[in-house]
């Protein structure tokens, strides 16, 4: 998981060339937890939001389009979801959800 979450703080934190805030919101509900990242970056155009994640596919010009593609698998191996919400000009929201296991 400590590899997914610099994904996201490191996309965050680049989508937002002149400065801004990183939000990051942490929320339980009785078997999972929640963890919206919240930029206030360029943003992502509606029609490349559902191609975040396809193996080297990229909005970067030095990315290798494969950051996301492994935070998600990760994210799948531990039974969690990740979505991805923008918009073009106001920021990007990623929220990952995750099952909490009792300790035994």
């Amino acid at each position: 998981m400590k590899q997914v979450f610099i994904n996201v703080v490191k996309n965050a934190i680049e989508a937002m060339p002149n400065g801004g805030r990183l939000s990051i919101n942490l929320a339980t509900n009785n078997d999972t937890v929640s963890i919206q990242f919240i930029d206030e970056g360029i943003g992502i155009p509606a029609d490349v939001v559902p191609r975040i994640g396809e193996p080297f596919y990229t909005t970067k010009q030095s990315g290798t389009g494969l950051g996301v593609m492994v935070s998600q698998k990760i994210i799948i191996a531990h039974h969690g979801t990740i979505d991805i919400s923008s918009e073009v000009g106001k920021g990007t929201t990623v929220n990952i959800c995750l099952p909490i296991t009792p300790l035994i």
